[in-house]
């Protein structure tokens, strides 16, 4: 008995849909210089249309298509098919022309502030700050104190007295903190886009490299700092240090000069009022 292979009818109506959708996309991507994919998971639906308007009013196209079709849209391009591994979860392909870079810091300067979640693990120490709120006496008073925030009523309204500490680094939010956070307003978490990779028509770049100037800055600034104190000590003239080194020489210069009374236009003024201090001290002495 052979095995049969199944084959899709490809005049199937949706069969059909499918591969057309594929062929605009692809024709789409040629009018474009990046092709960027973004991580929907755990992304509001409010900072995902935000987003997507941006980049609509820039020019660009934000695509939200069927698992099946952005799987064969990477695939059918050899230099992003390693990409299709990325659909195994939710996830939207971003056509723009500005670069990766430019993309992935377009993310970072649209953060959003969401509330905290019961369950959720505090990565930083969750603080409230101290000063007033809107909240009236009542309930609210005990719920804030349960939840470890110093509270007093003043004037008729809850103050935080005391700049308060609900969660420690690593600690698990319980249903009781986070409802005493939202009560107060308090945001403790950002939300952004996040960018899983972006392809300018010659290279693919991860999110680890689009990242990367989160650190690469401040090494820079470091190096170039330790370059430039190497060159002035070694006294290695570069158009950087030139003026310094310039200037130290003409000090030095000075200096020697005077020590070893050489007469020049630069310190003939500085010895001759010298000369006159000593001539002047020599006269005291013998009266």
């Amino acid at each position: 008995m052979t095995k049969e292979t199944y084959k899709a009818d490809v005049n199937r109506k949706t069969i059909k849909e499918k591969v057309n959708k594929v062929q605009e996309v692809k024709t789409e991507m040629k009018k474009y210089k990046t092709t960027a994919l973004i991580d929907l998971r755990k992304l509001s639906d409010s900072l995902f249309q935000a987003m997507r308007k941006k980049i609509r009013q820039n020019g660009g196209k934000v695509l939200v298509l069927k698992k099946p079709v952005i799987q064969r849209v990477l695939e059918g391009d050899k230099k992003i098919a390693q990409l299709a591994t990325e659909c195994d979860k939710p996830v939207a392909l971003i056509l723009t022309n500005i670069s990766p870079f430019e993309l992935n810091r377009f993310f970072k300067e649209n953060k959003k502030k969401r509330p905290a979640k019961t369950g959720e693990i505090a990565p930083f120490d969750i603080v409230v700050p101290e000063g007033e709120t809107d909240l009236p006496p009542g309930p609210a008073l005990s719920e804030l104190k349960g939840a470890g925030i110093n509270v007093q009523i003043k004037a008729g309204k809850i103050v935080v007295a005391k700049e308060s500490t609900v969660a420690k680094t690593g600690e698990a939010l319980t249903d009781l903190k986070t409802k005493a956070l939202q009560k107060l307003n308090v945001k403790p978490f950002e939300i952004s886009v996040k960018l899983i990779a972006g392809y300018d028509q010659e290279y693919i770049y991860n999110a680890e490299l689009l990242n990367i100037d989160e650190t690469l800055n401040a090494e820079i600034t470091k190096s170039l700092n330790d370059a430039f104190n190497l060159s002035i000590n070694a006294q290695y003239p570069t158009k950087q240090n030139v003026d310094i080194l310039l200037r130290d020489a003409y000090r030095q210069a000075i200096n020697v000069s005077l020590n070893g009374n050489l007469y020049s236009s630069n310190t003939i003024e500085q010895l001759l009022v010298l000369a006159s201090r000593q001539g002047t001290a020599l006269g005291t002495l013998g009266k």
